[in-house]
C-alpha cells in the first residue's frame, strides 16, 4: 500500500505516459496537458479547468485515473487511463464496455456505431447517439495500458485521424453534436461489472 501511494505521487508531479504501436504516443504532464498521436508531429492538448481523480481500488491495477477538462480549440474532453498488472486481464472487449457503461450512465436509449477505423494501437469510432446527435471516441491501447477518450466537439478525432488517415474525411463533424457530461469509471465499477479479473493459472 505504501509503495502504491509513493507511485501516485512520484506520477503527479512528473509525466504518465505509454507508446503503442508504430511511434504512437500518448503523455499526460503535471499540468494535465496531453500529447497525443504519432511521435513525430504529435498532437498537444492543454486542459483548463480540468479535474483528475485516481481509481486504485482493485488488486489489478498498477494505476487508473479519469481527467475531464476543457481545450480552448478541441472543447470538452473526458479521458480514463487503465494500467492492468500482467497476471489480469479484460472480460471482454474493454471499448465495449466503455460505450455500455456511457449509455447507462447517461441514460442513452440508443448507440450506433456509424463509423470506425483501427491504426497503429488508436481506434477511432463516431457514435450515432438516440438517432439525434454523433460523439466521437477514441480507444488507445498497448499490451497492458487501455486508454478512453470522449471528444464531444470531434475535432481533436478528426485531427488524430487525419494525423493516421491522409484521406480520411469526416462527414460527421459538422453535424449535430452530442453534448452529455460523461464523469464515470470503468476501474472503480469493477467491483460490481467485473470488467477485468486476475487470470487463474491451471495447474495440472
Amino acid at each position: 500500500m505504501v509503495i502504491k501511494t509513493v507511485k501516485i505521487l512520484f506520477l503527479l508531479f512528473f509525466i504518465v505516459g505509454c507508446s503503442t504501436k508504430n511511434g504512437s504516443i500518448y503523455k499526460l504532464d503535471n499540468k494535465h496537458s496531453l500529447t497525443l498521436g504519432k511521435t513525430v508531429n504529435p498532437t498537444f492538448i492543454n486542459l483548463n479547468n480540468s479535474k483528475l481523480r485516481y481509481h486504485n481500488i482493485s488488486r489489478c491495477i498498477d494505476l487508473s485515473y479519469t481527467l475531464k477538462g476543457e481545450d480552448l480549440k478541441y472543447g470538452n474532453i473526458f479521458i480514463e487511463y487503465i494500467d492492468l498488472y500482467q497476471n489480469c486481464h479484460w472480460n471482454g472487449l474493454p471499448s465495449g464496455f466503455f460505450i455500455s457503461n456511457l449509455k447507462q450512465q447517461l441514460k442513452i436509449d440508443d448507440i450506433e456505431i456509424v463509423e470506425n477505423y483501427e491504426i497503429d494501437g488508436y481506434d477511432f469510432t463516431t457514435l450515432k447517439i438516440d438517432n439525434d446527435s454523433f460523439l466521437s471516441v477514441i480507444y488507445i491501447y498497448s499490451s497492458s495500458k487501455d486508454i478512453f477518450i470522449l471528444d464531444y466537439k470531434g475535432v481533436l478525432y478528426d485531427k488524430l485521424l487525419k494525423s493516421f488517415k491522409k484521406d480520411y474525411k469526416n462527414i460527421y463533424i459538422n453535424k449535430k453534436r452530442f453534448m452529455g457530461n460523461y464523469d464515470n469509471s470503468l476501474a472503480r465499477k469493477n467491483i460490481i461489472e467485473n470488467y477485468f479479473s486476475v487470470e487463474i493459472e491451471n495447474r495440472l
